[in-house]
């Protein structure tokens, strides 16, 4: 499901840049760290700052993360510049959502450590929910690499 879109599909342009976090993704894809099921991440039903993360499973460094599904906050926009979060899962089945700094053009975040990136967020300056729009597929599965 990994993914980055042509600028012409994107909703916002910058997602349609590879960054290095795309990189240490596709790193980790190839040394067989991948989502063996689910782990989709999509906006509310009814939007507002939270993300919903589907149940799911993953392989990260030898270990099996199972995660339950749930929702992932997203911190405030900034009301000048626009930022670019990511959605995580680490090897024991914990989520996290980690912050990217707000910018003219800005970036996402480095992965944390013994974590895999399951999504990119784009947020908007003075957004108040997330969409669909906003979020582009990062998850590695094992077909894709």
């Amino acid at each position: 499901m990994f993914d980055i879109p042509n600028k012409a599909d994107a909703t916002y342009p910058r997602q349609a840049g590879g960054f290095s976090s795309d990189i240490d993704t596709i790193a980790q894809a190839l040394a067989g760290d991948c989502v063996l099921s689910g782990l989709g991440v999509a906006a509310q039903g009814s939007p507002n700052m939270t993300v919903a993360v589907a149940a799911g499973l993953a392989r990260q460094q030898g270990y099996f993360a199972y995660y339950a599904g749930g929702n992932g906050t997203i911190t405030t926009a900034d009301a000048t510049n626009p930022r670019i979060d990511i959605v995580v899962i680490d090897w024991n089945g914990t989520l996290a959502v980690t912050a990217g700094t707000a910018a003219a053009l800005p970036v996402p975040p480095a992965i944390p450590a013994n974590s895999l990136q399951l999504a990119q967020v784009y947020v908007p300056a003075g957004v108040t929910a997330i969409t669909n729009a906003m979020l582009v597929d990062k998850r590695p599965t094992a077909i894709d690499f």
